[in-house]
């Protein structure tokens, strides 16, 4: 945005509140739209970023997988717990690359402990009707 002498201060600062906020506006609508919540149930709720979907050959895909505890009579430290899973869509299999505990829901703020990592591929199986098995459809859908 470009000030110049010949308009008021008031009208450039009104103009740059006003774009400033139009701006957060459009930014918190995209997060939304590429947000999927897989499961919204009475304790919790699931959701993917479709943003975060990375393809890995030769069949692979990757994923980070939200999981939101909802508030209850004794609160929890953690609020939320991001997952990275790395999904075999030929072999209909899942690996946990990452696991991490954050306080703040939808993986806000600073995390509060990294419980599991590094490349271990168990290729465990996908649970049938669970919602792994809803992330893993949507993710590996062609």
């Amino acid at each position: 945005m470009v000030f110049t002498m010949g308009k008021p201060f008031s009208i450039n600062l009104v103009v740059l509140v006003l774009s400033s906020f139009f701006g957060v506006s459009l930014a918190y609508a995209q997060a939304n739209d590429d947000l999927v919540t897989v499961l919204d149930g009475k304790h919790y709720t699931i959701a993917y970023y479709k943003s975060s979907i990375k393809l890995l050959p030769p069949d692979w895909k990757k994923v980070w997988i939200i999981t939101n505890r909802k508030s209850s009579d004794g609160q929890s430290r953690v609020a939320s717990v991001r997952r990275n899973i790395l999904f075999n869509c030929a072999r209909n299999t899942y690996s946990t690359l990452a696991t991490v505990n954050y306080a703040e829901p939808m993986a806000g703020g600073k995390p509060m402990l990294q419980t599991g990592s590094g490349f271990e591929l168990n290729d465990e199986p996908v649970p049938e009707e669970s919602p792994l098995a809803i992330v893993q459809s949507q993710v590996c859908a062609p």
